[in-house]
């Protein structure tokens, strides 16, 4: 459980961004401090996430402090406002899931498309199963007025990695940018749709799934003249049609 705040004098705990007197460079008190709050602030931001969780998108500021263990007036010393609390867990949420699917996205020589898409698909379909309510959340702030504050979303980076394989197998960066940009618009609304259904098996949904992405591919692929299987390790350098033809 997180621990109550610190005391702040007459005054308590000052808000974010008051900082601490000083007449001169910071000494080793008001580091200590700045570190302090900045490790009590990312606490409650995981309490949030833990929070909307158990609770749902619209867990109140009381639930989440509940779970942080603080009163409702502790937790937001630590936040400028509702807004500024719900942005920090949304940027904790990404971060977490991002952290959680690129190492799926790592290629070697041995990885084959297979490998790579189901282990991709499979990590992003666990966290929906798991973490349903995180989910509408995240949904939600992209939904909402607030979209242009929230700083690379899930989409937004999945899409960025996407990219980068598919230019490694030397497909133009042009085409690259858009497909990429569709395969994760079409994992995100397939995992939308089989929240509400529920219909198939994860491990069902994961293969689904997995091949529509590797069918986009690899025609794409074929488009630029580079030959792809789909359990075969992806060809590292591999030539395209017009350069074996040159």
């Amino acid at each position: 459980m997180i621990g109550r705040g610190q005391p702040g004098g007459r005054g308590g705990t000052p808000p974010v961004g008051a900082g601490t007197p000083t007449d001169g460079p910071p000494d080793g008190r008001s580091l200590r401090w700045t570190e302090h709050r900045t490790q009590r602030r990312a606490a409650f931001v995981a309490a949030g996430a833990d929070a909307i969780d158990r609770y749902g998108p619209g867990a109140s500021a009381e639930q989440i402090a509940e779970v942080a263990g603080v009163s409702r007036t502790v937790l937001y010393r630590y936040f400028r406002d509702r807004e500024d609390l719900r942005q920090a867990i949304a940027d904790h949420v990404v971060k977490a899931v991002l952290q959680s699917v690129q190492p799926q996205l790592r290629l070697s020589p041995q990885t084959t498309p297979r490998e790579i898409i189901t282990a991709a698909v499979g990590e992003i379909a666990g966290w929906l199963d798991e973490h349903p309510n995180l989910y509408h959340f995240l949904r939600s702030r992209r939904a909402g007025a607030s979209l242009d504050s929230v700083e690379g979303t899930l989409a937004d980076n999945v899409a960025a990695l996407l990219k980068l394989v598919m230019v490694f197998l030397g497909i133009d960066s042009e085409a690259a940018e858009p497909g990429a940009y569709g395969l994760v618009g079409f994992v995100e609304a397939a995992g939308a749709w089989w929240l509400e259904h529920r219909t198939l098996s994860r491990a069902r949904f994961v293969e689904l799934v997995s091949t529509g992405v590797w069918h986009v591919l690899e025609g794409t692929a074929r488009d630029y003249g580079i030959t792809l299987a789909y359990d075969q390790p992806l060809p590292f350098g591999a030539p395209t049609a017009q350069e074996t033809t040159a």
